[in-house]
């Protein structure tokens, strides 16, 4: 048990390593890389096997808030950056650039988001309540933006993406609810440590599958490389502070758990519905770098989450 709580309390260093490991050794990295969509899919079943229903259903008593955020999330933010890429033309609008945007502004928020709230006192329900919403509207709301905007640059269609990220959160929630009904909540919540280290594993596995072609491209182009991967941290910031500088004032202190949540998208859900191997390389490597920031967050907003969830809070709307 020491071990498990040693991976528990240390989960987003180990995965961040995890990400350095398939930058230096791409052997391992497109070994792993087939796998990811198997990871995604265990990650979402372990993050739904712990939903809090209690505290889900406590905030949707008052839905105002999550159900604004997740449309925010979902559907205007991602219309909004589309539209703009499409409005200001080349390079823009070159269609590798609308199929990266896509990548980061489509898909809901990342699965551990709500924990990562509640790890910083903040209101862990509220983002729960926005990605679960987010979550369940995945299916219809990326293939619709899809199908506007980079049709042509999906290696299936829009109704096929449609059917297969039914399938797979269908799949995870089917698994969730058997063995939620198993070992029963109590059992659960007493076993925290566990789930935790299993989440951390699957983690380590996607993290290092997912840095596949970073060092090879480093090599053969280290300036568009880089510039790549300030651009994802970049667009990840904007993300965050554009939903922040939004929020704060209804929310309070608790805006900085929604802009965490914005602003790191499970593109990895993307990914697996599109097929690992069967995405434009140019675009894989921006969705890999854009891992980074979702690896990184939780270690450099921690500190500043404590901070604010310390001061005075504000009544949510």
């Amino acid at each position: 048990m020491g071990l498990f709580a040693f991976i528990s309390r240390n989960g987003t260093r180990i995965i961040a390593l995890s990400a350095i490991v398939g930058i230096l050794f791409p052997t391992f990295a497109g070994t792993v890389r087939p796998y990811l969509g198997y990871c995604v899919m265990v990650m979402l079943c372990v993050s739904l096997l712990r939903v809090d229903l209690t505290a889900f259903v406590g905030r949707m008593r008052r839905p105002q808030s999550a159900a604004v955020a997740a449309l925010w999330t979902s559907v205007v933010f991602p219309l909004i950056v589309l539209s703009l890429a499409l409005a200001w033309g080349p390079p823009a609008s070159h269609p590798l650039v609308l199929a990266v945007l896509f990548l980061f502004a489509a898909p809901s928020p990342i699965v551990s988001a709500p924990a990562f709230a509640m790890l910083m006192g903040l209101d862990g329900a509220l983002v729960l309540a926005v990605t679960l919403i987010s979550t369940i509207a995945i299916p219809i709301s990326a293939p619709v933006i899809a199908s506007l905007f980079v049709a042509d640059q999906l290696p299936i269609s829009a109704l096929d993406l449609a059917v297969r990220l039914a399938v797979i959160l269908g799949a995870a929630s089917l698994a969730a609810f058997v063995l939620r009904r198993f070992f029963g909540a109590r059992r659960i919540a007493a076993g925290k440590t566990v789930f935790d280290t299993i989440s951390v594993a699957i983690a380590m596995i996607f993290a290092l599958g997912a840095m596949d072609g970073v060092s090879e491209a480093f090599f053969a182009a280290p300036v568009f490389t880089v510039l790549a991967g300030l651009g994802a941290l970049g667009f990840a910031l904007v993300q965050t502070g554009i939903a922040y500088a939004l929020f704060r004032p209804f929310v309070g202190a608790d805006a900085i758990a929604i802009a965490y949540a914005a602003g790191n998208r499970n593109s990895g859900l993307m990914v697996a519905a599109l097929g690992t191997m069967q995405i434009d390389d140019t675009v894989w490597l921006f969705f890999a770098l854009g891992q980074l920031p979702i690896f990184l967050f939780p270690l450099l907003l921690q500190p500043l989450g404590q901070r604010l969830a310390a001061g005075p809070r504000e009544a949510p709307a």
